[in-house]
């Protein structure tokens, strides 16, 4: 921060709430040097009532006390006296004004200064906005530093106590800057503190540390309450914390819709508030709703609410009722559901959750239902709420880690579940967080026969729960390997939830059952609409863009645009414990490493996970996708076997390309030609299934020297591809054989001759053909060219003998004549 303060900025703007450190951050800076070659002149804090011109006034005082300039005797006001001995310096100076609020004028006439005097630097802290942005923007390199920027990361808490010797551990440390959001004038309230309680401090509690900082915070807050400024404000404050935002416009609240002892005009006090630097600027609320709304910093706002439970409790709980009917009254019932919780009001919580149940749980109810409502709520009230009994449930299940899952009542007996669509859609989810898709399936089928409403006939809460419960219905048929019904329910629910979350929801899962089908441009489309809605917040953010994300690596990888994929898979991270579509992040990840040639990295990255979601790994979509993944990524180490045992009996089309694959790696391109034709005349498939076997088919009869069912293969892949755009599974050969089919003749979206080397997803490598010492004479025999008698005679046995050792050889080889032995021997260069 003292770089921006040195720097070359003509304007720095510091802006923050007064527990936000301006003064002192400015303070420091002077104090440490950081300052050379000008003249700095700092104007401290106004202390009373001051005019504009009286202020202007000091200021002059001051510069000319720092530069030895002499005060104009021209009769002029003491701004423009202020202009004129500036103006005429003709070295740099940095003027320092602290605590500017209370001054008239005072943006433009700092922006008069800069334009007057080109040699002049100016740095402001103030705690209102004004319109400091717009003289930031009219000039060049001006800046502005937010109260976000001034918070104290945990290395600064870390130094701060370190400077005045408490004792300190990394774990006490992130919890005082969690506590107290990191707002300067707290930590340094907390470490005054822990300084009169060092000896006992590094080995106390978790719950006598959190007494100890909030009873500094307390102290800290109690001590600007003091400020005559809003004194009498005193309690009308302290019960303002019933808040968690004030309105965005106070004029269209009654009077007596939000009870606040003594306020009559809720504009002027939140003003008041503002002026006096209790209030921030709540994070997003512009990109939110287009206007500037204002709340009290978290950790002040916690201890003004403990400063009136101790206080004014009435008032304050009185407060909180009137509250939450104006954000009933206003259509609000998350934040009502917020506010309810907060204030431990849970009979009124409970009757929010009944009566709103609708419009909350197609808003996001993991958000507003989650932590808060499941587990600061008493037992003995949520096992008597059956809604609220079957959500705990739903939430534990859903917040434990996969390889721990919570132990819970069955689904089928769990209290609160009945026919409608939010129990439907909660039975469903429990079942799914269990693994037991098919039940899952089956609970969707039941409710799905219902009849399709007419959408635009519906009252936005009614459509907008069917959007959820459409949106569910298609998760649970994704993950129970449906995917033309979870397509169909994926539909539905983009054009119910239209103007609401699920509508982006549903496009990103819709991105996904095309990329996974091969269908490309369709799933572009549908990561355009994705893209094109909003973030939310960020654990529902987390829960939403998964789908999106894999469908746009996958995508990438299918354009061999492997930087792109590894931008979106780094972005997505690590999948979470309770993600549902961790096989598919899963998935991608192995087709990226197979992709870039590494994987051995690919395997070990897969194989580490999978013990994250041991319930999970072999029902529904999982097994078949991790099942290819894996055996695709041992066919590319050389694991034959290993690979053969991952999907030798499989008939999934995830598993049916690998199985051809595997085939024509070990050299048994016969083989591998039946598995493509029993699919082309038995199967019916994704279209990426199909392109992926039209190609290994073109190099299996490629092997089998049989060039004219080759380019037929060849060119019904191209085909495949101009409609689709795919371009990958031309690579999932060796390099060799991509050669070989770019030699075919068939004109091909990609040059095959140069993809070999940059794409080498399978290496040519020799198999692990187990031959004994038997088979290995005999073969090195037929590479000389001697007859069966003649390697009888050499090895003194019988003729018989021979042939069933050439029997076993042909077999492994997957041949069935001496000729074929010896190319297959030469091929893998066995000889």
């Amino acid at each position: 921060m003292f770089a921006t303060l040195s720097g070359s900025a003509p304007l720095v703007v510091v802006q923050g709430s007064r527990f936000s450190g301006k003064t002192v951050l400015v303070r420091s800076w002077l104090l440490s040097g950081a300052v050379s070659g000008v003249s700095t002149v700092p104007v401290s804090a106004l202390s009373g009532p001051m005019t504009a011109d009286g202020y202007w006034t000091d200021v002059l005082s001051a510069v000319c006390a720092r530069t030895g300039a002499t005060t104009p005797h021209d009769e002029l006001d003491s701004f423009g006296a202020l202009s004129a001995v500036l103006a005429a310096l003709r070295r740099p100076v940095v003027l320092v004004l602290d605590a500017i609020d209370r001054v008239e004028h005072i943006e433009a006439n700092v922006s008069a200064l800069l334009d007057l005097c080109p040699r002049l630097r100016i740095v402001v802290t103030t705690r209102i906005f004004g319109t400091w942005q717009r003289v930031v923007e009219a000039g060049a390199g001006r800046t502005i530093v937010q109260a976000a920027e001034l918070a104290c990361t945990e290395e600064e808490v870390a130094a701060v106590l370190g400077a005045a010797a408490v004792p300190q551990t990394p774990r006490a440390i992130e919890w005082i800057t969690r506590r107290t959001s990191g707002l300067p004038a707290l930590v340094d309230a907390v470490r005054e503190s822990l300084h009169q309680h060092a000896a006992g401090f590094v080995d106390a509690a978790v719950e006598s540390l959190d007494e100890l900082i909030d009873h500094a915070i307390d102290r800290a807050v109690l001590r600007a309450l003091d400020d005559p400024e809003v004194a009498p404000l005193r309690r009308a404050i302290l019960v303002s914390s019933a808040l968690a935002v004030f309105p965005d416009d106070p004029s269209s609240s009654h009077p007596s819709d939000i009870l606040l002892p003594g306020v009559s005009d809720l504009g002027a006090f939140i003003r008041s508030l503002i002026a006096a630097g209790f209030l921030h600027p709540r994070p997003g609320s512009v990109e939110a709703t287009g206007s500037l709304a204002w709340c009290y910093p978290e950790s002040v706002r916690a201890a003004l609410r403990r400063i009136a439970e101790h206080q004014h409790r009435a008032e304050l709980h009185a407060s909180e009722s009137a509250t939450i009917d104006v954000l009933l009254d206003a259509e609000e019932p998350h934040t009502a559901l917020a506010h309810a919780i907060d204030g431990r009001h849970w009979q009124r919580a409970l009757a929010i959750v009944d009566a709103h149940w609708t419009t909350l749980y197609t808003g996001g109810f993991l958000d507003t239902l989650g932590a808060a409502l499941v587990e600061r709520i008493p037992t003995e009230i949520a096992d008597a709420h059956p809604t609220i009994a079957a959500i705990r449930r739903l939430h534990r299940q859903f917040s434990a880690p996969r390889d721990a899952p919570v132990v819970t009542a069955e689904p089928d007996t769990a209290v609160g579940i009945g026919p409608e669509p939010a129990e439907t859609v909660m039975r469903a989810m429990m079942l799914r967080i269990d693994g037991r898709f098919a039940e899952a399936a089956k609970v969707c089928d039941a409710a799905v026969g219902h009849p399709l409403p007419v959408f635009d006939e519906l009252d936005e809460p009614i459509r907008h729960a069917y959007a959820f419960y459409y949106l569910h219905v298609g998760i649970t048929y994704l993950l129970a390997d449906r995917p033309a019904d979870a397509t169909t329910m994926f539909r539905r629910a983009h054009v119910a939830g239209a103007g609401m979350f699920v509508e982006r929801d549903a496009a990103g899962k819709l991105a996904l059952t095309c990329a996974m089908e091969g269908a490309l441009v369709d799933a572009r489309s549908w990561i355009d609409e994705e893209r094109r809605h909003p973030p939310l917040a960020a654990e529902s953010e987390k829960l939403v863009r998964t789908a999106g994300c894999v469908a746009a690596a996958f995508v990438a990888l299918d354009h061999l645009e492997s930087g792109t994929a590894l931008d979106i898979l780094a972005e997505l991270g690590t999948p979470a414990d309770n993600e549902e579509f961790w096989a598919y992040v899963l998935y991608v990840r192995g087709h990226h490493a197979l992709l870039t040639g590494m994987a051995a990295d690919g395997l070990r990255y897969v194989e580490s996970h999978l013990p994250r979601y041991p319930t999970l790994r072999e029902g529904g979509i999982a097994a078949p996708l991790i099942d290819a993944v894996l055996a695709d990524l041992q066919l590319a180490c050389g694991n034959f076997d290993r690979a053969e045992d991952l999907i030798a009996a499989s008939t999934h089309p995830f598993a049916t390309p690998v199985r051809a694959r595997a085939r024509l790696l070990i050299a048994d391109p016969a083989g591998s030609q039946q598995i493509v034709d029993r699919y082309f005349t038995e199967a019916a498939g994704p279209v990426r299934t199909s392109m992926e076997l039209a190609v290994l088919g073109a190099a299996a009869a490629a092997a089998l020297d049989d060039l004219d069912e080759a380019r037929g293969h060849l060119e019904r892949a191209v085909t495949f591809s101009r409609h689709t755009g795919m371009l990958r599974p031309f690579v999932l050969l060796p390099p060799a054989m991509q050669r070989t089919l770019a030699e075919l003749g068939v004109e091909l979206p990609l040059d095959l001759s140069r993809t070999a080397a940059r794409f080498p997803t399978f290496p040519a490598y020799r198999p692990l053909l187990a031959l004994t010492a038997r088979e290995r004479a005999v073969l090195d025999a037929l590479l000389s060219g001697r007859t069966v008698a003649a390697i009888a005679a050499s090895q003194f046995v019988s003729v018989n003998t021979i042939k069933t050792q050439l029997r076993s050889l042909y077999r492994k080889f997957g041949v069935h004549n001496r000729k074929d032995a010896v190319a297959v021997a030469r091929r893998l260069h066995l000889d």
